[in-house]
């Protein structure tokens, strides 16, 4: 398909070709060679045939030069990346008194094959094959361009043919030379390439030393773009087949292509390296390490033979890849970056010079074969103003750095005065601490007599005690002492066991290592069952606690034992069972664990109130003559004893909610009696402020009443608890067609609305609600009713306005008979 799709291209280029030189003079003319001709073009002399299937034959071709589609050239040819064969007819003669013997210099020098086709007098044709897939010992000349030897025996017409076939650009230039001409063109020539290839030579060279001076990784990358950059100009300009690949010309013609694909990867490579895409554009350095990595990768294509398609994509990639990075460059230029513009401007000029040769090599533009040494010259000055950036941007880092020594530097000797005063402040404090040393070592002697007497009176202890204990050095566990119990448990007397190692008692050593560990980050182990060796071969599970400890001068650990053997027995023969029923106990497991927090807070809360009653009970034996005292105190206790009536009922109704098979036991409740009876019960702890009961008429409704009162007292009693002295709380009772709508409102300080979303979560409570006395389960509660009852509730609260609370119970729990 791809061959097809360059067959098609070519053919297109073809009809092209024909029709920009359908009405240009035909080339009939014959090119004049005289005796003042040193150098003659063969530009626009040309007629060119296109063969797409490359098997014209010189004998098909010379019989009809119209009969098979020769169109005269303007110029010279450039057909760009073609697959088929191109044939170019020209007619030369030269003058009575002119040379008989003239050269035919082609150029690109990396054509493939060029045939060159001349009468031999007889009717039939000459042919001389040279090119760059041929071996370079067959030229007639040994010179890098393919240069022909043309012998005219007479002033009469010579037909010459050319047939051209290349796997790269087809663009031909020819010219005819006189000996001295060609003498004369070889010499400027190579001085200007070797002045090239040698300027190139010497910044490689250089990029070199000043990586193995520095490291600088961006010289690599400098280097690892030159280098191919060099060899694709060597290839170009046949130098690689004339003198490093003589007798390999597939090597030499591979070459080209690897190396434009490797220079084209690394110059995309290294321009995101050198303006930092990385972190200033990272889609583009994306975008860029993709394109140079599928450049330096289609080199693979040359050896491979898809070269053709390969080629005309790279090639029109590099004006893109130019105009974008010049564009990128501009953006980081503005942003202050110095080593940008060095690169910037030594982008513009491959940019400028290279979009005509690129223009060429795609068979879009005859562009002169002179502008390549122009564009080699160009290469070397985008080089060398690169690697002066590169000088540049190196200088500025090593005056950084000497910056940065020299403030290294000036830091170090302020550190050095500073310690200077600390040792002279050191000297002071050592000889008065000299002074003191020997008071200490005094007490010191005198505190180690106290901790003999200690640990005498600590292993007198151990002796009594009545459980095994072990004392063992930490963390080498040599055993230092142990008691009675300890010597029945492990079965062997004290005096045998002393200076063991406590390791040939662990049933699993790795049990000893998990305790070490755990005593050498906490300094205590707590209740660990392990398995130990009872004397001589028994083992026993014991409950082991270790605590570390100073004794004997030493760091070491004293263990507590208790045999669980008979324990262990147990829960064996029970595992089985535990097993089968894990799965309801897992249940059971979490609400004891719910129930263990609550039982802790509430337990905490019942202390207050107790201590109350206690006090005030005290109080009251002593004031018992005195009324009016005795009455406060007896006021104490009743509000006392309500708390703890009210949290026992808030407890006890957490815990039936919380029952897993909670039913409600419905009943038709007259919301407006029970509301009248609650504030009843309430106004004579409500102080100054006044309970109102507002009911437009009664409300029935199908609901739990000993649920139902518990979640009204507990929103009338926060409604108490919040709200200032003489302040009102009001309860409104409205009747909807579908519903019961009851509000208790406060004008109390109000919740923050931050906090609004988390009142009816279990055990919160509000930053406000620090000073009043609560267990954070009233509102949640309370919210856990209204959702058993098919009701909803919510809360309308501004800071400094009150609260209000609105309950409606929905048209299913309303009593239609009402």
């Amino acid at each position: 398909m791809g061959m097809r799709l360059a067959e098609r291209f070519a053919a297109i280029m073809a009809l092209a070709l024909w029709v920009m030189t359908a009405f240009a003079p035909l080339a009939g003319a014959a090119t004049v060679l005289s005796p003042e001709t040193q150098l003659q073009p063969l530009g626009g002399q040309w007629s060119a045939l296109r063969d797409p299937s490359g098997t014209l034959r010189i004998e098909d071709v010379a019989q009809s030069e119209a009969a098979h589609g020769f169109a005269p050239l303007p110029g010279n040819l450039a057909a760009g990346y073609d697959r088929g064969a191109w044939w170019l007819s020209a007619e030369i003669r030269r003058t009575a008194d002119a040379s008989a013997d003239w050269l035919l210099e082609v150029e690109p020098a990396f054509l493939d094959e060029v045939t060159l086709f001349t009468g031999d007098g007889q009717g039939g044709f000459r042919a001389v094959t040279i090119g760059d897939r041929v071996p370079f010992s067959a030229r007639q000349l040994a010179y890098r361009t393919l240069v022909f030897r043309l012998h005219l025996p007479d002033d009469l017409p010579l037909r010459v043919y050319l047939r051209i076939k290349s796997t790269s650009t087809i663009s031909v230039s020819a010219q005819i030379l006189s000996p001295e001409g060609f003498a004369l063109r070889v010499s400027n020539s190579q001085i200007a390439h070797g002045l090239a290839h040698g300027a190139s030579v010497i910044l490689i060279l250089l990029a070199l030393v000043q990586y193995a001076a520095g490291r600088d990784r961006l010289y690599l990358g400098y280097i690892t773009y030159a280098f191919p950059v060099e060899v694709m100009y060597l290839a170009r300009d046949g130098l690689a087949s004339q003198f490093l690949f003589p007798e390999m010309p597939l090597v030499a013609d591979h070459l080209l292509g690897i190396s434009l694909c490797l220079a084209s990867g690394a110059a995309v490579l290294f321009a995101a390296r050198v303006m930092e895409l990385e972190t200033y554009f990272p889609r583009m350095n994306r975008v860029y390490r993709i394109l140079g990595r599928g450049c330096q990768w289609s080199a693979l294509s040359v050896p491979a033979g898809f070269y053709g398609l390969a080629a005309p994509v790279i090639v029109s990639m590099l004006p893109v890849f130019f105009l974008v990075t010049t564009v990128l460059g501009l953006r980081r230029v503005v942003d202050g970056e110095a080593i940008t513009r060095w690169y910037l401007a030594a982008v513009q000029i491959p940019f400028l010079i290279n979009a005509t040769i690129v223009a060429r090599a795609l068979g879009l533009a005859d562009i002169p074969m002179e502008l390549d040494l122009v564009a080699h010259y160009g290469a070397c000055a985008h080089l060398l103003l690169i690697g002066s950036g590169l000088i540049w941007r190196g200088a500025a880092i090593e005056a950084r750095r000497l910056q940065d020594r020299q403030a290294q530097l000036e830091s170090a000797q302020l550190v050095e005065k500073a310690l200077e005063e600390r040792v002279r402040l050191r000297t002071q404090e050592l000889a008065q601490s000299n002074a003191a040393l020997a008071m200490e070592i005094a007490e010191r002697r005198a505190a180690e007599d106290r901790v003999r007497e200690r640990e005498g009176q600590l292993r007198a202890i151990l002796d009594a005690a009545p459980f095994p204990m072990v004392v063992s050095s930490f963390p080498d566990g040599i055993v230092t002492f142990l008691n009675g119990p300890a010597s029945e448990l492990l079965n062997v007397a004290p005096a045998f066991c002393i200076g063991q190692d406590v390791t040939k008692f662990y049933v699993d050593a790795a049990d000893r290592d998990i305790l070490v560990l755990q005593l050498a980050a906490s300094g205590a182990v707590l209740g660990s069952e392990i398995r130990v060796r009872r004397q001589p071969d028994e083992e026993r599970w014991v409950l082991l606690s270790a605590v570390r400890f100073f004794h004997g001068g030493q760091d070491c650990a004293l263990v507590c034992l208790n045999d669980i053997t008979t324990r262990k027995e147990l829960e064996g023969m029970l595992r089985l069972g535990r097993r089968r029923a894990e799965a309801a106990l897992e249940a059971e497991r979490q609400a004891t664990r719910e129930q263990r927090n609550f039982l802790a807070m509430v337990s905490h809360e019942f202390r207050v109130p107790l201590a109350i009653i206690e006090a005030a009970s005290q109080l009251l034996r002593i004031y018992l003559n005195a009324n009016d005292e005795a009455g406060d105190e007896i006021a104490k206790i009743r509000r006392a004893v309500r708390r703890m009536s009210e949290l026992i009922d808030v407890c006890l109704a957490d815990d039936r909610l919380d029952a897993s098979a909670m039913q409600l036991q419905l009943g038709s409740v007259d919301v407006t009696r029970m509301l009248m009876d609650i504030c009843d019960d309430k106004r004579p702890f409500a102080g100054n402020r006044e309970l109102v009961v507002r009911a437009q008429e009664r409300g029935l409704v199908k609901a739990d009443p000993t649920l139902l009162r518990i979640a009204f007292s507990n929103l009338i009693e926060n409604a108490l608890k919040f709200s200032p002295p003489h302040d009102p709380v009001s309860v409104d009772v409205i009747i909807h067609p579908d519903a019961v709508q009851v509000r208790v409102k406060d004008l109390g300080p109000g919740i923050a609305p931050e906090e609004q979303p988390r009142i009816f979560e279990k055990f919160y409570r509000s930053t406000k609600s620090d000073r009043v006395r609560g267990a954070g389960l009233g509102l949640y509660i309370v919210k856990r009713i209204m959702d058993l009852h098919g009701a909803a509730i919510s809360v309308d609260s501004q800071a400094g306005a009150g609260t209000a609370f609105d309950i409606w119970l929905p048209s299913a729990a309303v009593d239609k008979t009402n």
